[in-house]
């Protein structure tokens, strides 16, 4: 521990003088632990089991992990790391992710604080990129606000949902927002429209900067009861079809053009393989699920397993949607 109000920490899974570390500790690990200090509550821990944080629940250590709990810190982080070319990643809830089993050589960074509010005026959402899209359809239909319903059944971040363009049911974050927030590589706060996001079917051009900070999402006027039950049916349709346990990171593959890749992935006859403690769920195809003794190499093994069998029967190249940490 640390005074000046900051939490600093070691993991106690290994003795950080041991470790390997990225590039050249010595020069950046004074500098990075007196910056931090000048931000109260800022959390900071070296090898860190990124397990911890993942739906997945497996994966190696991150050589540094942060929270960071005010925009300040996230432009100065963002300078830091350009100028000593050290590697950063944002992590949102721990869904749509799978960590290498050796870990992350780089800085892993979590919003905290004010970074995972949501402020609503009139029909107008001002979401941070922190907030559970959970909670975001929640609070939207409390003040009979409809649009964002679809993400009630979606286990990640708002800021992760507007990279990805995160949706269901023919909805997605791209049809609701009106600007986002962004800090640059050079810790410069830029707002973005929608067209200069340029947003896709599950992608856009948001992960070409350094972090999102925040949205503002336009919805629509409704019957708090109509959104509500809207948005149950939704989730009730969704836990119907798809598996809601733990150990899994959602949709493992992007739907190609025209198919399902569950359906794809279902008619090869895979649901059910197994690859040590990884198989492809038996409910839904394009799921992975950790029984509880799975490594990374084993949910990447099936990866490879899928994508090889669906190219070879449809001649259809799979594209992941779950993104890869440290590979």
């Amino acid at each position: 521990m640390i005074a000046n109000n900051s939490t600093f920490a070691l993991s106690d899974t290994k003795d950080y003088e041991t470790m390997e570390m990225i590039q050249k500790p010595e020069i950046w690990r004074p500098d990075l632990l007196q910056l931090c200090k000048s931000y109260p509550n800022s959390t900071l821990y070296f090898d860190y089991p990124l397990s911890r944080e993942t739906y997945f629940g497996i994966g190696g250590n991150a050589s540094v992990y942060l929270e960071i709990n005010q925009v300040n810190l996230l432009t100065q982080i963002a300078k830091f790391k350009t100028d000593y070319g050290l590697d950063t990643f944002i992590l949102g809830r721990g869904s749509n992710l799978l960590v290498s089993d050796t870990g992350f050589r780089g800085i892993v960074i979590r919003l905290t604080g004010q970074l995972r509010q949501l402020t609503i005026e009139n029909d107008l959402v001002h979401a941070a990129a922190g907030a559970s899209q959970a909670k975001l359809a929640k609070s939207a239909a409390r003040y009979g606000l409809s649009g964002v319903e679809f993400a009630l059944g979606i286990p990640g971040s708002v800021g992760g949902g507007l990279i990805m363009n995160a949706g269901a049911w023919d909805s997605d974050f791209s049809q609701i927002v009106q600007n986002i927030r962004v800090v640059t590589n050079r810790g410069e706060i830029v707002d973005l429209t929608t067209q200069q996001a340029q947003f896709e079917y599950r992608k856009s051009k948001l992960d070409n900067f350094f972090c999102v900070i925040q949205a503002e999402l336009k919805l629509a006027y409704s019957d708090p009861r109509q959104v509500t039950k809207k948005m149950k049916d939704f989730y009730q349709k969704k836990i119907q079809t798809q598996p809601f346990v733990s150990g899994n990171a959602g949709c493992m593959f992007k739907n190609p053009d025209g198919y399902s890749a569950g359906w794809l992935i279902d008619h090869c006859g895979l649901k059910g393989t197994k690859v040590g403690g990884a198989e492809i769920s038996t409910m839904h195809a394009n799921f992975i699920i950790n029984h509880g003794y799975a490594t990374s190499r084993d949910v990447f093994k099936l990866i490879e397993v899928i994508q090889l069998a669906v190219k070879d029967k449809f001649g259809i190249d799979l594209q992941l949607e779950v993104k890869l940490l440290g590979f």
